[in-house]
């Protein structure tokens, strides 16, 4: 093996544990998730409007949004959340929930799409 061959080899080997520790190859910013999970943070949305319009969590918790009322409502986030798409969430009609996992800290804004007007943020610490 030449000198110039082990440098590359040692760069790589370098690099894959750097980026190993780093999490550079770690999950997505977020995860919708098929189930509600026990703990997590939950915001109802009830007379239009999300009753807990900002909630605080840590890296890696959930939050969920349940619909108690008859009008259906989602949650929009804006593009930059999953590469470079939207994150819009499905209507939720009375009872139905949508849950998503953030895994990346940063402040996460949101909408219903058919009411502008009700909007909350997810804070991740």
């Amino acid at each position: 093996m030449t000198v110039a061959m082990k440098a590359r080899s040692l760069l790589a080997a370098i690099t894959l544990t750097l980026t190993a520790a780093t999490g550079a190859w770690a999950a997505d910013k977020v995860e919708v998730l098929d189930a509600v999970p026990e703990g997590g943070a939950v915001v109802e949305i009830d007379k239009l409007k999300y009753l807990t319009p900002e909630i605080t969590i840590k890296a890696g918790e959930t939050v969920t949004w349940t619909n108690l009322e008859v009008m259906p409502h989602n949650a929009h986030f804006i593009g930059g959340v999953v590469g470079d798409e939207a994150l819009q969430g499905p209507m939720l009609k009375k009872g139905e929930s949508w849950t998503v996992r953030f895994n990346e800290a940063g402040t996460y804004d949101y909408h219903c799409t058919p009411h502008p007007f009700m909007r909350g943020k997810v804070i991740v610490e």
